[in-house]
């Protein structure tokens, strides 16, 4: 059975923190919505690797996988939107080609 390693449990309760005040955070910053499935995402990573030391080992590191792969696509997809957004969204993409004549 895995054991409770204290890392963990510091990482757990920093993590709770901006979860615990997200209405508050989410209303005052909107534009942070978008980061904070992925965020959610990562706070369930280590509420289940802690979780995995006191019941359903298997069960809670099948979540633990499961929320770090979806944590790192939902932060793709933000990084994504982010930047489609704010950096490529009605500029034209120019590209320097030559015509090369025949």
């Amino acid at each position: 059975m895995p054991s409770l390693e204290i890392n963990e449990l510091m990482v757990l309760i920093i993590l709770s923190i901006p979860v615990a005040f997200s209405p508050y955070l989410l209303k005052k910053r909107r534009d942070i919505i978008k980061w904070f499935p992925g965020y959610y995402a990562l706070f369930m990573v280590f509420l289940s690797t802690n979780l995995e030391a006191f019941v359903a080992p298997d069960t809670f590191n099948f979540m633990e996988h499961f929320f770090a792969m979806m944590a790192g696509i939902l932060m793709c997809v933000a990084a994504l939107y982010e930047s489609y957004s704010k950096i490529l969204k009605g500029k034209p993409i120019k590209l320097n080609i030559k015509k090369v004549e025949r």
